[in-house]
């Protein structure tokens, strides 16, 4: 159906109204699912201005019309009918336009209401990892692993839960529910089974979840209204959590049949006020017939009505809990196959280099380094297709994880290694098909440091030399291949000649270590090499008011000052007025926080300056709304600079440190040019240990710090050789 903003955008394409018109009057209509125009129009008064214009306002008027009506058949991705008979014999059947798929007019509520048997068959990919995981695991035993055998109750399954380490853990990956689970620290199968159901808005709004974490513990009381109610919800500790819980207190207390359960358990996920009153009739006169007293069965019906609503199905749960604990066993008992297998699954999948979603290849390796295992890069002469393990504790990078390298091209490059290494860029270049691996994946592969073995020289000499060859002769024998393969080449013509590496005197100049990261970065959508935080410790260090591993509930400062990398961001716009805000994440070595721009801020400017892969100082408040011992609150912005922008706005003093240097007379004098050149606001202080006293020499004029004169400064006396101090040093 036609929806709010739907129907403004549709109604806008169709008038031919300017396109940023349109969008501009839609981001006016609240996102919110229900939202009507007629009172969107009605509550906001830039849309009535808008409306001043009489395109605008014709716009307005046919969207009113047509607001509601049915605007296309869409197909359900997993849902399937199942009839006694030729489904035709109870519905009527359309195709869909771009396949040849069968599928009925009816939607699933009034298929449901026919008395039509309908099931959702959901494909996960997580059952891939745990087949993967499992047949790496068989070839390191030399034995058959069989997953369905695990015992129920391993201790280091369940250790790992309770530390909440169960990243990459089906359904229990987010960093809430493993926070969740460091509190609720569970200790059998129908812990994980009820954690699954309760970790949802309504369950967590209502409560429902911190008095199941307080009656596990013992810190809350256990009570019934009834005994008949304890072999019910015994295991759930009291709490009503499962739509089962629902029918099966229905039909013990109230003797409904199976098929009225059913429906009380349906009436109550939808909150059919008048239903749930004619039921709670029948409710109340079958426990009054079992010898319930009136005014208790109305008690028990209102709890049942006020958390039941929130139920979830129990065998749903139960299903995906066993999956997770699947995978939580290998992951506490099979590490390094069980995280080979999740890096692999996420091959195609994770966003590389990508401002709006998380890159969750990245977050495994990590996840596979916290837990002691080698992240290896991809190497031509070593990866396979996909990551593989390399004894005895590595994984290795797999080839197509690489972006612009597909499964094709890395099959390729293992099938001619097969027969043989590659003995330097040259043969490696003579035996792969330019066709099959083009120039752009052959540039792919020397950014992602993938070729570095093949030259014998350090990274940054081998990506620059490797960038270069491919850019002069990559893809020129190509022609004469193509004219080969039609017979067209002379009859006493050489085989064209192998690119070598260029000579020694006309090598590429090596690559600078920012510019090896932010290739790597590009991709592999993780820095291998290093991380650009390397070497720039002292400003962050001068510029923050706290490192992030100091940041806690606790923390009272205002406003705190942070330093680091931005990641992850995620723009959205708000549900009432549609303005843009922003979520991203800033890391420094010591951990990582959440960072909120909201729309005021965001409009600003901070909004245009929030960019991913940039070094930023962020200022703000805390919020700690979302929390907890086991997690940091979150940074709400007021500020935001790049480093470079920071350092000069924020330092106070730059200190010239001489210890063990004895610089000679030309570089001080050089020293003292580069400071006339840039005076500034920041003070210049010189240092040297004399004894046991520290000898200070301030100069009279201050400096102007920028990244070049810092460089600078560095050439002269050294890397260790200055340091910043700022306010809030």
């Amino acid at each position: 159906a036609m929806a709010a903003r739907l129907v403004v955008r549709d109604v806008g394409r169709v008038l031919g109204v300017p396109l940023a018109s349109v969008d501009r009057l839609a981001k006016l209509i609240p996102a919110t699912p229900g939202t009507e125009l007629s009172k969107a129009i009605q509550d906001n008064p830039e849309i009535k201005e808008a409306s001043r214009d009489p395109q605008i306002k014709k716009l307005l008027e046919l969207s009113l019309k047509l607001e509601g009506l049915k605007r296309h058949s869409s197909t359900h991705a997993a849902g399937t009918v199942i009839t006694k008979e030729p489904v035709v014999r109870y519905a009527p059947l359309s195709r869909t336009s771009r396949s040849e798929t069968l599928t009925t007019q009816y939607d699933g509520e009034s298929l449901g209401a026919l008395g039509l048997l309908k099931i959702d068959f959901l494909g996960l990919r997580t059952l891939r990892i745990i087949d993967d995981a499992a047949r790496i695991v068989s070839r390191r035993l030399g034995r058959p692993f069989d997953i369905a055998a695990i015992p129920p109750d391993d201790p280091k399954t369940y250790d790992l839960l309770r530390q909440g380490h169960a990243l990459a853990v089906f359904q229990l990956d987010s960093s809430g529910i493993r926070d969740l689970l460091t509190r609720l620290k569970p200790t059998d199968f129908g812990d994980i089974v009820a954690v699954i159901a309760l970790y949802r808005p309504g369950p967590m709004k209502a409560g429902m979840l911190d008095d199941f974490v307080e009656r596990k513990h013992g810190r809350k009381r256990v009570a019934y209204a009834h005994k008949l109610l304890e072999p019910i919800l015994k295991d759930t500790y009291g709490c009503i959590v499962f739509q089962e819980q629902v029918m099966e207190t229905a039909k013990t207390l109230a003797g409904f049949t199976p098929g009225q359960a059913d429906g009380l358990r349906k009436a109550m996920s939808k909150k059919i006020p008048a239903e749930l009153e004619k039921l709670r009739a029948s409710f109340v006169d079958g426990a009054v017939k079992n010898g319930i007293a009136e005014k208790l069965a109305n008690k028990v019906y209102d709890q049942l009505t006020e958390f039941g609503g929130y139920g979830f199905n129990r065998s749903h749960s139960a299903a995906y809990g066993l999956v997770a604990y699947q995978t939580a066993y290998l992951k506490a008992n099979y590490p390094l196959e069980f995280m080979c297998a999740v890096l692999t699954s996420e091959i195609g999948h994770s966003s590389v280099a990508s401002d709006e979603k998380e890159n969750k290849l990245a977050t495994y390796l990590d996840e596979a380094r916290r837990m002691g295992l080698q992240a290896l890069p991809p190497d031509v002469q070593r990866s396979e297709p996909a990551f593989s393990i390399e004894e005895p504790a590595g994984i290795r990078f797999g080839l197509s994880a690489v972006k612009n390298v597909g499964e094709g091209a890395a099959r390729m490059i293992l099938e001619e290694r097969l027969k043989g290494p590659f003995k330097d860029f040259g043969d490696f270049q003579s035996r792969v098909d330019p066709r099959a691996i083009n120039k752009k994946v052959a540039e792919s592969l020397a950014k992602a440091g993938a070729l570095d073995s093949l030259w014998g020289k350090p990274p940054s000499a081998a990506r620059a030399e490797a960038l270069a060859a491919i850019e002069s002769s990559w893809g020129k024998s190509a022609k004469s291949l193509s004219e080969r393969d039609l017979g067209q080449e002379f009859l006493f013509e050489l085989p064209p000649p192998v690119a070598a590496a260029p000579a020694s005197g006309d090598a590429a100049p090596p690559l600078e270590p920012k510019q090896m990261l932010d290739l790597e970065k590009e991709m592999l959508g993780v820095y291998f090499s290093g991380h650009p935080l390397d070497g720039i410790e002292h400003q962050l260090k001068a510029l923050r008011s706290h490192a992030i591993s100091e940041i806690s509930a606790q923390t009272t400062a205002s406003p705190v000052r942070v330093c680091g990398l931005i990641r992850q961001i995620k723009r959205m716009t708000t549900k009432d007025r549609g303005a843009p805000w922003a979520r991203a994440v800033i890391e420094d070595a010591t951990g990582e926080m959440p960072i909120l721009v909201f729309s005021k801020a965001y409009a600003s400017g901070l909004g245009d300056k929030l960019k991913s892969g940039a070094i930023m100082a962020v200022s703000g408040r805390l919020s700690l709304r979302n929390a907890s011992e086991e997690s940091r609150p979150e940074l709400i912005a007021e500020g935001l600079w790049e480093i470079d922008e920071a350092v000069p706005l924020f330092a106070r003093r730059l200190r010239i440190l001489l210890d063990g240097l004895s610089p000679d007379a030309e570089a001080l004098k050089k020293l003292k040019g580069l400071f006339e050149a840039a005076p500034g606001p920041c003070a210049v202080q010189f240092e040297r240990e004399l004894g046991q006293e520290r000898l200070c020499l301030a100069l009279e004029t201050g400096v102007r710090l920028t990244p070049n004169l810092l460089k600078s400064v560095e050439t002269l006396l050294g890397k260790n050789s200055w340091r910043i101090e700022s306010a809030s040093s």
